[in-house]
């Protein structure tokens, strides 16, 4: 297991007057394991999983043109220094690891990663390592990412 070092989240204040600082981690992040599909029952999703999704809804519901079943995790409830790839990992921990479970349920539904990435500056940046690549490939999991320029001012949701 490799050991990261922590990246700090604030720049350094030393700067002289007018320093832009560039770099760094993703200010903040949500991560969503999301399933999908016109017959979806969420409660039996949750049976097959094992815990409640953060939101879920059967086709025709008020608002949803097909079913789906969301589980959300985001740095807000997470550790001062946990990254993209903890969150992700946070979330499949909450989740099976039986093969089977997601060949049944990745070849009925459509079913992904999905990362939303919120930067407060320029060229912030993350990497997932093989480790967390092979437990996604495990499950047959697509990663997907959505980046939102925010505003320090302004939290991003």
């Amino acid at each position: 297991m490799s050991t990261k070092r922590p990246i700090p989240r604030e720049p350094p204040a030393d700067g002289p007057e007018g320093t832009v600082w560039y770099g760094g981690p993703v200010d903040q992040w949500k991560v969503t394991l999301r399933v999908f599909g016109d017959d979806l029952d969420p409660d039996h999703i949750s049976t097959l999983l094992g815990c409640q999704p953060s939101s879920a809804r059967k086709k025709g519901d008020p608002y949803p043109r097909t079913g789906r079943w969301l589980l959300s995790i985001d740095s807000k409830d997470c550790g001062e220094n946990a990254d993209v790839e903890d969150g992700i990992k946070m979330l499949l921990e909450r989740l099976p690891p039986n093969g089977s479970t997601w060949s049944s349920l990745t070849s009925q539904y459509r079913v992904d990663v999905s990362c939303g990435l919120f930067l407060a500056s320029s060229n912030r940046g993350f990497g997932l390592s093989s480790e967390l690549s092979g437990l996604l490939s495990e499950r047959n999991l697509d990663v997907g990412f959505d980046l939102y320029a925010t505003s320090a001012t302004q939290p991003p949701y």
